[in-house]
């Protein structure tokens, strides 16, 4: 078994936290899990992307082409980082954007979070649109998108490690265990039918 999950996002989104909160959660489950982390001026909102293998791997990069699921904590983030999706990936982006400098003062423009999925749908074979940051805002931290963006990964895919695992990693390594324990619950119930698949 091999399962390469690409999570991508700017600095200050958890994206680390993401990533690391899914690769100890495989490891309750005993399973062999190994992480890399690539990150630019993460602070100042910088691009940060984190690679986690699961199962029979020993390189810690996905190969170009062979990320199994992509997780966006920010959307145009995906395109960014799109040399790892393939066929057979699914996409899953959060649809709240953060603006970039280059945007703001009028040297690029950010594309519609439609052009955006209809692009990635070209290369991957799903795309899912969720309100990640919305979820997270109902309980009065946005930040905790990230952990929303967990519990909707377990109820879209089947993964090899289950709520519970991520429950625990939650209460043994997370500063406010009982806020993300919800975030992680608004995420698992907020059922696929209610997705919005491209």
């Amino acid at each position: 078994m091999k399962l390469n999950i690409l999570v991508v996002g700017v600095g200050g989104q958890g994206a680390i936290t993401t990533a690391h909160l899914i690769a100890r959660s495989a490891m309750k489950a005993g399973l062999n899990a190994i992480t890399a982390e690539t990150h630019g001026m993460a602070q100042r909102g910088g691009s940060v992307e984190v690679h986690v293998r699961i199962g029979d791997v020993s390189s810690p990069l996905i190969p170009d082409g062979s990320a199994d699921i992509v997780l966006a904590l920010e959307p145009v983030e995906a395109l960014r980082y799109a040399k790892y999706i393939g066929r057979k990936s699914s996409v899953v982006l959060n649809s709240r954007k953060i603006i970039p400098p280059s945007v703001t003062i009028g040297l690029a423009k950010y594309p519609e979070l439609d052009e955006i999925a209809g692009n990635l749908k070209k290369i991957a074979k799903n795309v899912y649109i969720v309100p990640a940051s919305e979820i997270a805002a109902k309980l009065g931290d946005s930040v905790a998108a990230n952990v929303v963006m967990v519990g909707i990964l377990l109820a879209l895919f089947d993964m090899p490690f289950k709520l519970q695992h991520v429950e625990e990693v939650i209460k043994e390594t997370m500063k406010n265990p009982e806020m993300n324990l919800k975030a992680l619950k608004m995420g698992y119930e907020f059922r696929s039918n209610r997705l919005s698949e491209v």
